[in-house]
């Protein structure tokens, strides 16, 4: 028999949980955080369910009241709530420019206003996280550096290095940034934002800009909706993978970016 969406989350909710000691540092616990949830991808989910992992709209209470159970939200929302369940804090937002790569070649590590791609600017396929719209920030820890580092820190060949990391004053204090805070807030996101491909539904992100400068996913959305899809009005919302706390901004909206650190090349072997 598979395992229910119910009895995946509570898996999920375990593996956060065996951190070892929660009275951990912060930057601990978001590693193990991150670890994690980058082992949870699409062919994990589609092993563990049998095929599409599918969240039915009676059980997004139930998801979001796991993820209000887990230990290590529990622990983390002590010192940074504005990651765990917001609301984005717009002074410590920070980007990472990684170096050119054979499928990116014409990547830049650093930001020029010039390159940003609004969406509907450009003709990409549909998706729950697009890249190549908008740019992504990960808000930093008071005493560090964001997610988004932490995850360059496990490994990845698709960013080498030198990582660039900038700090992006946002200087539109009353643009809207849209909260997704669990299950319930990403069904409803996309239910009102609904672009339909095929028997898919992805968020619409040119008409979301509109009406949001941004929009912040949270480590509690991540636990509850990493690899689900939910049935929205128009179809099957796309399951999302997000791995890590992050804002999509849709529209620039910072003063001039400052250098915060150059991660240099490895040396050696």
């Amino acid at each position: 028999m598979r395992p229910t969406p119910a009895r995946i989350l509570r898996r999920r909710v375990t593996q956060l949980d065996a951190a070892g000691d929660l009275t951990a540092d912060v930057d601990a616990a978001l590693r193990h955080f991150t670890s994690v949830m980058t082992r949870w991808t699409e062919p994990e989910m589609t092993a563990l369910a049998g095929g599409p992992a599918v969240l039915a709209p009676p059980e997004l209470e139930e998801a979001d009241e796991m993820a209000d159970g887990c230990l290590l939200l529990g622990r983390l929302t002590r010192d940074e709530e504005s990651l765990v369940r917001g609301p984005l804090d717009r002074t410590r937002q920070h980007w990472i420019g990684t170096s050119p790569h054979e499928l990116v070649p014409h990547r830049q590590p650093t930001l020029v206003p010039e390159r940003f791609t609004a969406p509907g600017g450009h003709p990409g396929p549909p998706s729950t996280k697009p890249f190549h719209l908008g740019l992504y920030t990960s808000t930093a820890r008071r005493d560090g550096s964001g997610m988004w580092r932490i995850y360059l820190d496990l490994g990845s060949s698709l960013h080498p290095r030198p990582w660039q990391t900038w700090h992006l004053p946002v200087t539109a204090p009353a643009a809207d940034i849209l909260e997704i805070n669990g299950a319930g807030d990403w069904a409803a996101f996309v239910g009102r934002y609904p672009l339909a491909r095929g028997d898919d539904v992805y968020p619409d992100w040119a008409k979301a800009a509109r009406d949001y400068a941004g929009v912040h996913m949270t480590l509690r959305a991540i636990v509850t909706v990493q690899g689900f899809a939910i049935p929205v009005a128009d179809g099957l919302a796309a399951a999302p993978f997000w791995d890590i706390e992050s804002t999509l901004w849709l529209r620039w909206c910072f003063a001039t970016p400052s250098l915060m650190e150059v991660t240099p090349p490895h040396v050696g072997p």
